[in-house]
């Protein structure tokens, strides 16, 4: 019954030490972090089409010279222009770590007629956007290829899609406040932002035409389920669960270890 006793006592140790360790983790992270307005945005399509001049070049194998004659190629540029919220970067320290907070930006996207929405970052590609502290605003820019047939091309870090012609596409805008880092813990392995978020804002819809056009404000605020500015984003909370099995299976071990001592010293 003693050994068992025993067990039963380091058992307990551990759980409680672990719990504290999780319920620490959270707070820790946004310890000095606060927590940003919800953005204001404007959008505008811009007509981006350029002209290409004649140009010539010599032909490698037979030596004559070959006339590129010049061309006019059609594009369009869609601009984001979100206002700037005041913000001055700076450190904080987490578990012996020194860790820029920036102010960023996020941005997704939908068809009008469609529910499912498309963030144009993320933290494990390129990042996201940083305010612009320069400026009062700051310009988001995505130029691709127009056709009156085939509409607009569209790319990011991120995405890869085009717009058709009479396209509407709906943005929203979501500010953080934090910082990215890399997590290597098995089975996750990915860069993760940490801090806060504004959620996203209300939606703003952007018509793809021959013409240059500005964005069709929306009257009603988004209805996301993360549209609370005081949580994390989703990203931490994987970083959590994968804490947790880790946690997990340490325990388990050192259980089984402290079984194995015990019962050979009481022999």
């Amino acid at each position: 019954m003693g050994s068992i006793s025993k067990v039963f006592s380091l058992f307990v140790i551990i759980v409680m030490a672990v719990s504290s360790l999780i319920i620490v983790k959270p707070a820790c992270a946004q310890v000095g972090v606060t927590t940003p307005s919800m953005p204001e945005f404007s959008l505008k399509l811009l007509d981006s089409s350029y002209d290409v001049p004649s140009t010539s070049s010599t032909d490698p194998y037979t030596g004559q010279t070959v006339t590129h004659p010049a061309s006019h190629v059609e594009s369009r540029t869609i601009q984001v222009s979100i206002k700037n919220q005041p913000f001055t970067p700076y450190e904080i320290t987490e578990n012996e770590n020194n860790w820029p907070i920036n102010f960023l930006y996020n941005i997704r996207i939908k068809g009008h007629f469609s529910e499912d929405w498309m963030e144009l970052y993320r933290a494990s590609d390129s990042g996201y956007p940083i305010q612009d502290s320069e400026s009062e605003y700051t310009v988001l820019s995505y130029t691709g290829e127009y056709s009156s047939t085939k509409g607009m091309e569209f790319e990011t870090s991120v995405i890869m899609t085009s717009f058709p012609p009479s396209a509407q596409i709906d943005f929203q805008v979501e500010a953080m406040i934090g910082y990215i880092h890399h997590v290597d813990a098995m089975p996750f392995s990915a860069d993760v932002f940490e801090g806060e978020t504004s959620g996203w804002s209300s939606t703003q819809t952007l018509t793809i035409s021959d013409n240059s056009t500005t964005a069709n404000p929306s009257t009603s605020p988004s209805t996301s389920p993360d549209q609370s500015g005081n949580q994390s984003t989703q990203e931490i909370e994987l970083y959590g669960v994968a804490v947790a099995v880790l946690v997990v299976f340490a325990v388990i071990a050192v259980l089984a270890i402290g079984i194995i001592f015990i019962r050979r010293k009481s022999r």
